[in-house]
């Protein structure tokens, strides 16, 4: 009969090449190790992100993470973020998992009602669940700390110019939506004009929401810090605005003022009702959107322009 060999050994066991393969095995899981931690660590900056969006815009009780995010040896770069909210209404559920897509360009977020959840699956998430204080969700940033001196990425400035660029091109086909559904607004019967106007109301409100999403990017992975608190998308809007030791400022001051007033309407239509929109200012939005998209659009390339020189040096 074969006969088990031991096959264990301790480190003064092994041979100097043996020593070597193990120590470059070590090396190569530590460094794994750094990458899932920056992972996990972009993941629930972007949960505490949204529990923050849920309990300011849509009043809710309670928010929670469970599955892989919660459990964290699990997971990976293709896991979702899953989150539980507690105290929506129906309505109010399906238009948070409408803010909820595109949100992240790196995650995709699966977001549950807990009132709607039963058997197995509430037990899991009553077993997994880790609660996202209210209080809590002002202080997230990656970092608090700006450093002097040259950008210093959490991503690679290759991929921080990429995600930039990928969401400049849903800015883009915000801004094409809108333009066509201002053309067959022109020639629309009186029955069809309010189904358009809702539908341009939207495509403004989406335009905003990609953008925001491009200057979150650059506030965590630039500028270390991102704004919070009640008034942050003003905050944010004004950073990009503005100068600092790390980069010059990504949008002009005529730009910010141009957006500024899209940034109301963003407020505007989460809260009003759609026959309380003011549907004559909204088409001045879009021309406004219209008029300022190509300045936009050369400052971003401009700012993606600098972090390529960066890269470089």
């Amino acid at each position: 009969m074969h006969q088990h060999k031991d096959t264990y050994h301790t480190i003064e066991d092994l041979s100097p090449e043996a020593k070597q393969d193990s120590r470059k095995y070590l090396e190569q899981h530590c460094q794994k190790r750094k990458v899932d931690a920056k992972l996990l660590q972009r993941a629930w900056y972007t949960a505490h992100k949204i529990a923050a969006m849920l309990y300011e815009e849509f009043g809710a009780t309670q928010v929670a993470v469970f599955g892989s995010l919660a459990q964290q040896n699990l997971f990976s770069e293709r896991s979702d973020i899953d989150i539980v909210v507690w105290g929506l209404s129906p309505d109010e559920y399906l238009s948070a998992v409408s803010e909820t897509i595109g949100f992240s360009q790196e995650f995709k977020i699966d977001l549950v009602k807990y009132e709607n959840c039963k058997g197995l699956f509430l037990e899991r998430i009553e077993k997994q669940a880790i609660p996202i204080q209210k209080d809590k969700t002002a202080a997230i940033t990656n970092s608090q700390i700006t450093i002097k001196g040259k950008v210093t990425d959490t991503l690679a400035k290759t991929e921080l110019i990429q995600r930039i660029s990928d969401g400049f091109t849903n800015v883009k086909e915000a801004v094409t939506r809108i333009d066509h559904a201002v053309q067959n607004l022109k020639d629309a019967p009186d029955r069809y004009r309010r189904s358009i106007e809702v539908e341009i109301s939207r495509y403004l409100y989406d335009f905003y929401k990609q953008l925001e999403n491009i200057f979150e990017r650059i506030a965590q992975d630039v500028d270390k810090v991102v704004p919070t608190g009640g008034q942050w998308h003003k905050d944010l809007l004004q950073q990009m605005s503005e100068p600092n030791t790390i980069r010059p400022p990504v949008l002009s001051q005529e730009t910010y003022l141009a957006l500024r007033k899209l940034l109301g309407f963003r407020h505007v239509f989460l809260y009003i009702y759609e026959d309380e929109l003011d549907y004559d200012k909204m088409l001045i939005n879009a021309t406004l959107v219209k008029e300022v998209f190509p300045i936009l659009s050369k400052e971003i390339d401009i700012f993606i322009t600098f972090l390529k020189k960066e890269e470089n040096d």
